[in-house]
């Protein structure tokens, strides 16, 4: 089976409150782990979150497309210990069950994915920094159609790709963070622009190192995709 995972960045302009909410520190995070669209176009969600509860919860009684949710008991403290905590310090991992309405460019994400033969691999992870990721089995062909029809602010980056075998083990194989930079600015550029309005020069000054560096760094990431996808 043929396994991408993708990182997304949504700017503040088009993020989810609750997304946005995430920015207080670095170790809060929020896991979607089922979904499902309702014949009256609401959207049931079961998300393990780990923040300062209360605080939390507050802001999301004030989100107006959030019709309404339930939320468990804790889990207990995140395994790392990680994060500053609401007004009391406390930071707890739970569960939370949600009915919301989505309209705009978060809504037009969501339909970028469902008019393919993606199947998402849990969990959904939300990260500070309007971070997104998940991994889709499915064929990697429609994954340039879905991305094509992102709204245009949301950015995207594979950065694993290969062949899924199940349990909890990463699938797949995973470019560098510098590596993901490099890419990342390759496309920013041009460089992978149908034809070609970049070059590696622009992508040695977006990153600040010498062009022989950047060539490098696009030429082991290239490999290390190729590869997992060729042999996965």
């Amino acid at each position: 089976m043929r396994y991408v995972h993708v990182e997304f960045r949504f700017p503040p302009s088009i993020r989810h409150p609750m997304h946005d909410f995430l920015d207080g520190d670095e170790n809060w995070r929020s896991e979607l782990l089922t979904w499902r669209r309702l014949d009256d176009g609401t959207l049931a969600t079961l998300f393990r979150v780990t923040a300062p509860r209360e605080p939390y919860l507050e802001r999301l009684r004030a989100v107006n497309s959030i019709e309404r949710f339930e939320v468990g008991p804790p889990d207990g403290p995140p395994p790392d210990g990680g994060g500053a905590g609401g007004t009391d310090g406390s930071v707890e991992t739970f569960h939370l069950r949600v009915h919301e309405t989505l309209d705009g460019p978060l809504d037009a994400f969501l339909g970028a994915f469902l008019e393919t033969e993606f199947l998402s691999v849990p969990p959904v992870v939300y990260r500070p920094e309007g971070r997104l990721s998940f991994g889709v089995v499915g064929p990697p062909d429609q994954l340039r159609d879905a991305l094509a029809a992102l709204p245009d602010p949301i950015d995207a980056d594979v950065d694993r790709i290969g062949s899924y075998a199940g349990g909890r083990r990463l699938a797949g194989v995973e470019v560098t963070d510098r590596q993901r930079e490099a890419l990342r600015a390759a496309r920013r550029v041009g460089y992978y622009d149908v034809p070609r309005t970049g070059s590696i020069a622009d992508v040695a000054d977006a990153l600040g190192c010498s062009s022989s560096t950047a060539g490098a760094h696009l030429r082991k990431a290239e490999a290390t995709l190729v590869d997992a996808y060729l042999d996965g």
